[in-house]
């Protein structure tokens, strides 16, 4: 009957509907976050973000339904006294589900990539039942027994304190119990924090979450009865200098602050202004934007620090510059600010101290009852396939190239939806496999023949046995040699799998890779296929043999491209000295300028001596310099080698030759092999490889060419990616 009774009850006063209208705007911070995370974690676990969104939704609200909103709401110093299961809270009821899906949300970034849903979903629980009610009732409950908190004076008008530090620092401490991802910490290594596979998606998820601030920052502003503008317009301030703050900052360190920062900035500085909106000058939040920024980026360094793993980077967002806001409600008040700056910092430690106890406690607790993080296997294939059974074209195509490794001596198709990406990958790759298969069946057709001939031929057979002896095992060669070119078209795609941000260019790359190749290769099977002649046979195999070995080389100079672009920073160990390395492009080039009759010239000035560098980037980027320029030029031309220190300590090297030259067109296809009008050609990675080399090591590429009148390259090393040698450091 209470059912029946609840839906016939009147309906709701219009001066209601702006309350309701406003606590279901606060529902938009769930779609912003399921967008930001889906953006940023890598796409073998994009379903598993969804999927954490939804249960997240269904569980809270049942939870604040049934007992967190009598809690939250007055009638206690501690902790109110219903009512439960309402009939009809109003719009109090709907603001509070929506808050508290919102301050959940902040559950899933720390706990991405490696935590079962199983124990996802009791984690938000335990947030939604024990952590987030407690501490709204303290700080916002009002009437005849406010909270503890809202009793002393304590401040925080759009949840600085109470939906994003109590959030945070729950999310973090359970991440802590739950560990990290596997392989993010390695001693002194620190792998990437964000593979992201759509940072279009991830800017849209933060606009999301920003216009789902404004409802709750305008719920509270008109619940205490302030001005709705002026909150409004700090919010929007505090985000907007955060933003330009961090875009300076990327400006002069790239390499420091990237995009990912910025989309974490925005955020910041929004956090920041919430719990002293209503009390900020515009210039304040405007300060307090930078300021939360810059707390958000050092608070995430002092997390890796702690190896504490957020997947997404934004708890650290949440957490510092919400405490910094919290803080700054005492500036606001210069008359009695001592008292009021202890007052908030007592608040904000009561907060963390309780969502700290009762997270850690529960995390702690459920790890006898249940597994909480998947194993580092199901962890590599991803929370996808290893939560919810499903997979992504890329995952399908490692899965059974891997396969395929553990019986590389044998031929199999590959699977793809051949609508997807990689289709057109996995339809050259089979039919590489037919035209192989049918080389290998008419060689073998062909020695059976020969082996009937000899038989007939008693006076040949000991010749003809031997020469069928050396063309199986010349065959097996080729087979064996065609199975590590699966190899590396598997490890060129896992690369691929890996680099989400340069992915839809490398399967072009490797679809140019292959289709020269792969048409000769038909060729030259069909006219084997029309002929019985022994040397038509030897050739084949030869071919054969050729093609696989050419298309390995190509693979390996994507799969050493691919390397390069997935990291940040240029490789520290294997120091040698420059006159070493330069001593061995000498000795290595010369003979092979020699034997093309080409004058090559190899100068280098006193300070080389006391510089050193990483010697596997450094050989390489000398290395095809040179090679490209001796290539290029032809006989009786020259090539200069030189290599000197530049005003501010940074390596100087200069190749120029009077070779054939290019045009800008060429040149610019040459440094960006991924580009869309790069060519339908077999892909050269030379000087694309040259360029991201000297990008991480923070240098340049001048390359000066015209044709008909050569080319000069100038490549500089900054000084501080330069050491001294051993011997001279000593």
């Amino acid at each position: 009957m209470r059912l029946v009774t609840g839906l016939l009850m009147p309906p709701t006063p219009p001066d209601l509907l702006p309350p309701v209208i406003i606590a279901l705007c606060v529902f938009l911070v769930l779609a912003g976050h399921v967008t930001l995370e889906s953006g940023l974690v890598r796409a073998k676990h994009s379903v598993n973000a969804a999927a954490k969104l939804l249960v997240l939704a269904g569980i809270t609200i049942l939870i604040v339904w049934t007992a967190g909103y009598g809690i939250m709401n007055a009638g206690g110093p501690i902790v109110g006294r219903g009512p439960f299961m309402p009939a009809d809270g109003g719009a109090d009821l709907v603001f509070a589900v929506a808050i508290a899906c919102a301050a959940a949300t902040l559950l899933s970034g720390p706990l991405a990539e490696r935590t079962t849903l199983r124990a996802y979903a009791a984690l938000v629980a335990v947030f939604g039942l024990a952590v987030l009610p407690f501490v709204m009732h303290w700080a916002w409950a009002d009437g005849d027994t406010a909270g503890w908190l809202k009793a002393t004076g304590f401040v925080d008008l759009a949840g600085g304190g109470v939906i994003h530090v109590a959030g945070a620092t729950a999310a973090l401490v359970a991440s802590s119990v739950v560990g990290p991802r596997t392989g993010r910490f390695n001693g002194t290594r620190r792998s990437l924090v964000v593979q992201s596979q759509s940072f279009p998606f991830a800017a849209l998820g933060v606009m999301l979450l920003w216009l789902g601030w404004f409802g709750i920052a305008i719920g509270q502003a008109l619940s205490a009865g302030l001005a709705v503008a002026p909150v409004v317009i700090n919010l929007i301030l505090a985000g907007a200098a955060a933003i330009t703050a961090t875009f300076l900052a990327n400006q002069v360190r790239p390499s420091r602050i990237t995009v990912v920062h910025i989309i974490h900035a925005t955020i910041a500085g929004v956090v920041a202004a919430s719990a002293a909106a209503h009390l900020l000058h515009p210039m304040g939040a405007v300060a307090l934007g930078v300021a939360g920024a810059g707390a958000a980026l050092a608070g995430a360094r002092a997390l890796e620090t702690a190896e504490i793993d957020d997947a997404l980077g934004i708890a650290s967002a949440h957490l510092f510059p919400g405490a910094i806001g919290v803080l700054a409600v005492a500036f606001c008040q210069p008359g009695n600010l001592l008292a009021v700056l202890a007052l908030q910092a007592a608040g904000l430690l009561a907060i963390v101290a309780w969502a700290a106890a009762v997270m850690g406690a529960a995390a702690y607790g459920l790890r006898f009852v249940m597994r909480l993080r998947v194993g580092a296997e199901e962890e590599r294939i991803g929370l996808n396939v290893t939560e919810h059974a499903m997979t992504t074209d890329v995952a399908m195509l490692v899965s059974q190239l891997g396969a395929l490794n553990l019986n590389a001596g044998a031929f199999a198709y590959l699977e793809a939806d051949s609508d997807g990406e990689l289709g057109q990958i996995a339809r050259e790759y089979n039919r590489a496999v037919d035209i192989f298969q049918a080389q290998i069946k008419g060689v073998k057709e062909k020695l059976t023949l020969a082996e009937a001939a000899a038989e007939q031929a008693n006076d040949l057979n000991a010749r003809l046995a031997g020469e069928v002896q050396e063309r199986e095992e010349r065959l097996d060669a080729a087979t064996r040699e065609v199975a590590f070119l699966t190899d590396q078209v598997a490890r060129a795609l896992i690369a691929v799998e890996t680099l989400k941000g340069v992915r839809s260019g490398l399967v072009r790359l490797i679809g140019r890779t292959f289709r020269q190749p792969i048409e000769r290769l038909h060729l030259m099977a069909r006219r084997a296929a029309s002929s019985r002649h022994q040397d038509d046979i030897d050739a084949l195999i030869e071919a054969a043999r050729e093609e696989s070995a050419r298309l390995a080389r190509r693979l390996a100079d994507v799969l050493d491209y691919a390397q390069a672009s997935a990291i940040e920073s240029p490789p520290t160990g294997d120091q040698a000295p420059m006159e070493k390395l330069i001593g061995e492009v000498n000795l290595l080039y010369r003979p092979r300028a020699e034997s093309k009759g080409v004058k090559f010239r190899v100068v280098w000035t006193p300070e080389i001596s006391s510089m050193s560098a990483n010697a596997v980037a450094l050989r390489k980027i000398m290395g095809e310099l040179v090679n490209h320029a001796i290539a290029t030029t032809p006989r009786g031309g020259i090539v200069n080698f030189s290599a000197k220190r530049g005003p501010g300590g940074e390596l100087v090297l200069d190749v120029v030759d009077s070779g054939a030259g290019v045009s800008p067109g060429e040149l610019a296809q040459a440094l960006d092999p991924l580009s869309e009008g790069s060519g339908t050609g077999e892909a050269e990675l030379g000087l694309a490889l040259v360029k991201k080399l000297i990008d991480l090591h923070g240098g340049a590429l001048t390359i000066r060419s015209k044709p008909g009148a050569g080319t000069q390259v100038r490549a500089t090393i900054r000084a501080e990616h330069l050491g001294r040698p051993l011997a001279a450091a000593g």
